[in-house]
């Protein structure tokens, strides 16, 4: 299967696995080839070379400015963080030791600045905060209703034929690697779909249980995250 989408080359191609009845059957491999309309498996090599970022027209990953306002939010932020796991860890709440966690929050935090990712700058923005606090709550839905989706198809009496896995590949509009990071790990995390290859390029290959888990990739996961990192 071959999708253009508006605004990009991106592609998606949909690969049918051999399902858990083939190999009971004991004919796999026939049973699949004859729905391949090359006669066999599917090539396994996993991202095609043909497209490259320079060719495509694909505009690079936006620029970053770093006000002071945003350097400001960023240095609160990852000093609450480490400060409140400090004080979680080290049980001690008297003068004296949350002085000393203060400091040591503070320096670690200054002196780390320049360990994070170029995209972690996003961060610095309350936008991007939140577009993150809300993506997380959504995806913590999205993989109830995965669960509940795999736990339907175990218990299913047509276990068999209702798992039937299948191999996606997509190019996504993504371009930071921060968000591709982001991305391939929410797929793996979502019940049903595991990401199998991903290069910098955007080129995904995602081993679905079923159809119905893969259908919708890239889709509106895909969205949120763009959103985030502001490349929608």
């Amino acid at each position: 299967m071959h999708q253009q989408t508006h605004g990009q080359a991106a592609f998606k191609r949909v690969y049918t696995m051999p399902s858990l009845s083939d190999f009971i059957d004991g004919q796999a491999i026939v049973n699949k080839a004859s729905r391949n309309p090359h006669g066999r498996m599917p090539d396994m090599n996993l991202l095609p070379h043909v497209l490259d970022d320079r060719k495509s027209g694909q505009p690079p990953a936006p620029e970053i400015k770093h006000p002071r306002l945003d350097k400001a939010i960023s240095f609160v932020l990852r000093f609450g963080a480490i400060y409140a796991l400090w004080m979680l860890l080290s049980g001690f709440f008297d003068p004296f030791h949350l002085s000393l966690g203060a400091a040591c929050s503070a320096f670690v935090v200054l002196i780390s600045a320049d360990l994070f990712p170029p995209e972690v700058r996003h961060f610095r923005r309350i936008k991007a905060v939140l577009g993150m606090l809300t993506y997380l709550v959504w995806f913590l839905g999205e993989i109830v209703k995965a669960n509940v989706w795999v736990f339907y198809l175990v218990v299913h009496p047509r276990m068999g034929q209702m798992i039937d896995p299948v191999i996606v590949r997509f190019r996504s509009k993504l371009r930071s690697k921060l968000a591709l990071t982001l991305f391939a790990n929410s797929i793996t995390l979502t019940p049903g779909t595991i990401t199998v290859s991903v290069d910098e390029r955007g080129f995904f290959v995602v081993h679905g249980i079923d159809r119905k888990s893969a259908e919708g990739l890239p889709g509106v996961m895909e969205e949120k995250i763009a959103r985030i990192f502001g490349e929608g």
